[in-house]
């Protein structure tokens, strides 16, 4: 009986230990809120170096999806203990990224300058600085 007893609690800590906490967000859209602030850190950070406009960003973020701080912290929280579950999500954000790259490199193809054409661009700019400078 006492192995009985021993063994249902065994198992009963068990599950709790694995049971994902009440209040955080499913995997789908941790990814997606994942991403968007990824997006949104990028854009506040080419926009200005100001830490309220990067809040506003994020606040519009969390509204967007229907969550906030605490609620992302939970998440992160609990993902961090599952490395493997993280690694997945950041792995197919990566992989949207990637694909939304190759679909804007396909429209427009000629948009990256040769290393030859940015030298020359350089050194037309160059030129141009020294003319000034010399009138």
């Amino acid at each position: 009986m006492k192995k009985f007893i021993l063994a249902f609690i065994s198992l009963f800590l068990l599950w709790a230990c694995h049971k994902k906490p009440e209040k955080i967000m499913d995997r789908q859209t941790y990814k997606q809120v994942l991403r968007d602030l990824i997006l949104a850190d990028l854009v506040s950070q080419n926009l200005r170096k100001n830490d309220s406009l990067k809040k506003q960003v994020r606040i519009l973020v969390y509204k967007k999806y229907g969550v906030d701080s605490l609620m992302l912290k939970k998440t992160t929280d609990y993902y961090s203990s599952h490395p493997q579950q993280l690694t997945k999500i950041y792995a197919e954000i990566h992989t949207e990224f990637k694909r939304k790259a190759d679909s804007l490199e396909k429209l427009a193809p000629h948009s990256k300058p040769k290393n030859d054409q940015i030298k020359m661009d350089k050194t037309k700019i160059n030129l141009k600085n020294v003319r000034k400078k010399k009138s």
